[in-house]
């Protein structure tokens, strides 16, 4: 065996085991772990954080893609047309559903006022290629909210060593560094507009250890720490750099400049 195939079997290895899982199995577990002890405090925790921006972001057609599509998390916003995307029909989504690849939204270019992604990139195989559909679906002006993992905080770090024991898709996830998600925010003509991080408790499931690591939350929100499990990325869509053009019966021969008179073409008699 030649050391290329060598090195592909060890990559196509090392996918199967700590990529991302499909997206029905990263849908069905993590719906299961969000309502476990930890999944509900950090979900709580998002939706406040959600909650405060939501209110303030107007339009007529609001797009949810979320890990688990079953998930209402745009409730507070004033919005009265909200989509969910999701791959099937399974499932009881309090949303209208949009059955769709979220990479290939069957929506016109600038036809959405606020697209929300909620763990979306963390679970998806080209993060690049969502971020760029929902800007593609923006129209200018709109905004994008999205809530990531951080993977420098305890609850980024505890994936590194779980998922060598557990296959579970939460610690399966490939979250993005809010500077890299910042860049090709940037790379997208997305102007970031504010930037919330969360949930600053030790990742454990005891609910009575929770409660008791609530201080942690308000210490981590009051000194502005950068180790929460969660960050919060409000951006806008830039106009872009367009330079007009002005119709043909608008264009009108220019004065040439301190003569005061207009030139003329070779066939013009004076």
């Amino acid at each position: 065996m030649t050391s290329d195939k060598f090195l592909s079997r060890i990559r196509a290895w090392r996918r199967q085991r700590f990529g991302v899982p499909l997206a029905d199995q990263s849908a069905r577990e993590m719906a299961a772990w969000l309502d476990t002890p930890l999944g509900r405090a950090l979900l709580a925790a998002e939706q406040v954080a959600l909650d405060g921006v939501l209110q303030d972001l107007f339009g007529y057609h609001l797009l949810q893609i979320s890990v688990d599509p079953a998930l209402d998390i745009t409730g507070s916003s004033r919005i009265t047309h909200r989509v969910t995307v999701a791959l099937d029909n399974a499932g009881a989504a309090p949303l209208s559903s949009l059955i769709a690849d979220p990479r290939q939204l069957p929506l016109a270019s600038g036809s959405v006022d606020l697209v929300v992604l909620h763990h979306a990139l963390d679970f998806s195989p080209t993060p690049h290629q969502l971020l760029r559909e929902a800007q593609r679906v923006l129209i200018p002006r709109g905004y994008l909210v999205v809530v990531g993992f951080n993977p420098w905080s305890g609850f980024g770090l505890t994936r590194y060593f779980t998922r060598l024991f557990s296959r579970h898709a939460l610690w399966r996830h490939q979250p993005l560094r809010l500077g890299r998600l910042l860049d090709w925010l940037q790379l997208l003509d997305l102007e970031p507009d504010s930037i919330q991080r969360g949930f600053y408790r030790l990742p454990v499931q005891h609910p009575g250890t929770l409660r008791r690591l609530q201080w942690c939350d308000r210490w981590g929100k009051t000194l502005h720490l950068p180790g929460g499990a969660f960050y919060q990325v409000v951006a806008c869509k830039e106009l872009g750099g367009a330079i007009p053009v002005k119709p043909s019966w608008e264009r009108r021969p220019s004065s040439l400049p301190g003569l005061g008179v207009q030139p003329m073409r070779k066939d013009q008699k004076y």
